[in-house]
């Protein structure tokens, strides 16, 4: 239930001026810190792996919404997008399962 309160608390400072810009800093800094490959890796790790959470499921997939789509400049939202599909999250949603490495 923590996990998908933070995210629901992240999802929202994506609505206010500057926050989006803030969180995606944050993850920026995560990635780097924690030694990702790309943006969001753990987030979806998570997802993937927390498939009887459903709590946690939906406000990952609120957050991943709004931090695409509270984008105004809809190249940056088709690049958060790929991020996204990158990661394996289209083959998760259609599949129910990871996507192969």
């Amino acid at each position: 239930r923590t996990k998908a309160l933070v995210l629901e608390l992240l999802a929202a400072v994506c609505l206010v001026r500057g926050g989006h810009d803030i969180i995606l800093a944050a993850f920026d800094n995560f990635k780097e810190v924690c030694g990702e490959k790309n943006r969001f890796e753990k987030l979806m790790e998570y997802f993937r792996n927390e498939d009887t959470n459903i709590d946690f499921m939906v406000a990952c997939m609120q957050f991943i919404n709004i931090v695409v789509h509270s984008v105004e400049n809809m190249n940056f939202r088709v690049f958060l997008q790929y991020e996204f599909t990158h990661l394996g999250l289209d083959h998760y949603l259609e599949v129910g399962n990871p996507a192969p490495p």
